[in-house]
This record gives C-alpha cells, sequence and structure tokens, in this order.
C-alpha cells in the first residue's frame, strides 16, 4: 500500500476547514430544514472532530510538541468561536452558545484522542 504524502494532511485539514466556513456562510433561507432534535448538535460536534483528527495528523507529521499542541488547539477554539460569530452577519443565522459548545466539544474529543495517544506512546 502507497504511503499518503504529509502534504495531502496538510491540503485535507486546509480544505476541511475551509468548509467549515463556507457552510456556515450560507444564509439559511438556502439550506434544507433538518427538524431532527440535537442533530445541529451533533453535526457541529463531528464537523469539529474531524478537523481535531486533521490537525492531530498534521501536527503528528511535523512533530509538534505536546506543549506546542495546546496552543494549536487554544487556536482551532478561537476560530471556532470566529466561525460562530461571523454568523451575526449572514442572513437568516443565529449565534448560539449552544453551537459554540458543540464546535469546542468536538475539538476537546479530538484533544483527548490527541493526548490518549501520546500517553501510549510513552
Amino acid at each position: 500500500m502507497k504511503k499518503i504524502k504529509p502534504v495531502y494532511y496538510y491540503l485535507a485539514t486546509l480544505c476541511w476547514w475551509a468548509a467549515i466556513w463556507t457552510a456556515s456562510s450560507i444564509p439559511t433561507n438556502k439550506l434544507p430544514s433538518i427538524n431532527i432534535l440535537g442533530w445541529d448538535k451533533l453535526a457541529h460536534t463531528g464537523v469539529y472532530f474531524v478537523l481535531a483528527l486533521l490537525v492531530n495528523k498534521s501536527m503528528k507529521l511535523l512533530g509538534v510538541s505536546r506543549k506546542k499542541a495546546v496552543w494549536v488547539y487554544l487556536v482551532l477554539l478561537a476560530t471556532a468561536a470566529l466561525d460562530e460569530a461571523h454568523q451575526a452577519f449572514i442572513p437568516g443565522r443565529r449565534v448560539t452558545v449552544w453551537d459554540f459548545a458543540a464546535n469546542g466539544t468536538g475539538l476537546a474529543l479530538g484533544f483527548l484522542l490527541l493526548q490518549l495517544k501520546h500517553d501510549k506512546s510513552r
């Protein structure tokens, strides 16, 4: 099996992050309605968890230390907050602390997984 080049992980991470921002910039009247209780928060958590997994792989390939990983995750959390805040300027979108909490939950799960892998590799 061929090994995937590191640059593809970096590109995938950037593309995923851009896709999150692009999707959150779409006015709600252009989105399909999903009336399943909790589905929205699960989607927020899942999307940011995938971002965290991609970032974890990229950091591993770059040899990022555990201490620097904390800073990377703080930046990710800040971008999640900015993503939520920028929706105040998108027609039909609302800024909610619950969406930010769901974004943060996805990132926290990814960070926890990263920490568990660090502990396992010792």
